[in-house]
């Protein structure tokens, strides 16, 4: 029986895309999100975000000055979710449900 040759590249190929099918959302990754990193960086590190939210404005902020508008993305996999806060395009704040260390949320105040 003759063996095609055209069906043995097929298994390295599929092997390679089996190995580039990894999550990007894991606890190392949460630790590389941070202060000051666009939406656009987060989301080469951890992938599409899986929600996002619309964040009010604190109630502290007088009504002189207009608060930058603030939205928090989350990332959910296998009992990890990653939240990330941003104001106006940037990282403010990060926190994380399945890391011990970081059940409450780090954010840094809002700017005035």
């Amino acid at each position: 029986m003759r063996v095609r040759s055209r069906n043995i590249p097929v298994v390295p190929l599929v092997l390679l895309l089996m190995v580039g099918c990894g999550s990007k959302i894991s606890e190392a990754n949460y630790y590389r999100v941070q202060y000051g990193m666009t939406e656009k960086e987060v989301e080469d590190l951890l992938g599409p975000a899986h929600g996002e939210e619309a964040v009010p404005p604190a109630a502290s902020q007088s009504s002189a000055t207009r608060p930058l508008p603030r939205k928090v993305k989350t990332w959910t996999r296998d009992g990890l979710t990653i939240r990330v806060e941003f104001e106006d395009g940037v990282v403010v704040g990060r926190g994380a449900d399945g890391i011990p260390a970081e059940a409450a949320p780090a954010s840094r105040p809002v700017r005035t």
